[in-house]
């Protein structure tokens, strides 16, 4: 039969927790910096982890997510019922030939908010800020720039980018531009494709690669027996 938590176990699994954290930190050699950069950062994370899923439910697309212009390509693209939507917020402007929003962000209801971002900001190839998480060992961690490769329900699947050159290419792409970030030479591990929660992600910035990165990472996959 399976076994349903209680009030009870839940008190001793926070106690133990508390009582583990501790143990922890007391085993840290106060006297090395990278020791006790390290213990921030986990216990950091943990408090970060934990507002995640307090805020998992509620979580809603901030307006930061709106794009300032949307391109006439972009824009053809959608329905007409989603393109009537965002005719309500943005204008189209003859000199830059794009559509610029008109209104203050903040002032757009959440569900067009959720449509508009769904629709031309979390697409496949976008790139945005998200938080891995804490690291063990080899895993990947912290926050990064990654590039969605699908749109999920209530998540993505992303693949992250590291500013760090490989020491091979067995694995890797290398991204020399994404647009809207700094110039410079980026690369992607296949293996650190992952599913993550919106709500890791950051919508400050927003930026892009080219098609064929997509494109390279698919033959990287195959040429490395990932998927057939």
């Amino acid at each position: 039969m399976k076994h349903t938590a209680t009030l009870e176990d839940a008190n001793h699994s926070l106690d133990e927790a508390v009582s583990t954290l501790q143990n922890h930190l007391s085993k840290v050699d106060q006297n090395e910096p990278e020791q006790l950069k390290l213990a921030n950062e986990y216990y950091k994370w943990t408090t970060l982890k934990t507002n995640l899923i307090l805020n998992e439910k509620s979580f809603q697309i901030p307006p930061t997510a709106l794009p300032n212009i949307i391109k006439p390509s972009s824009f053809k693209w959608l329905r007409p019922e989603k393109q009537a939507v965002v005719s309500k917020y943005y204008r189209y402007d003859k000199e830059t030939d794009t559509y610029v929003i008109s209104v203050k962000k903040q002032s757009v209801p959440c569900e067009d908010i959720e449509m508009i971002a769904r629709s031309l900001v979390l697409i496949r190839k976008a790139v945005v800020w998200v938080d891995f998480g804490y690291n063990i060992g080899t895993e990947f961690g912290g926050r990064h720039p990654a590039i969605i490769l699908k749109n999920l329900k209530d998540s993505l699947i992303v693949i992250p980018l590291s500013s760090q050159e490989p020491k091979s290419m067995d694995y890797n792409v290398k991204v020399d531009k994404v647009y809207g970030y700094p110039l410079m030479p980026r690369w992607v591990n296949v293996t650190r494709i992952t599913q993550v929660s919106l709500s890791r992600v950051h919508f400050e910035k927003i930026g892009d690669v080219k098609p064929c990165i997509l494109n390279q990472i698919s033959e990287k996959l195959k040429n490395c027996g990932i998927i057939i």
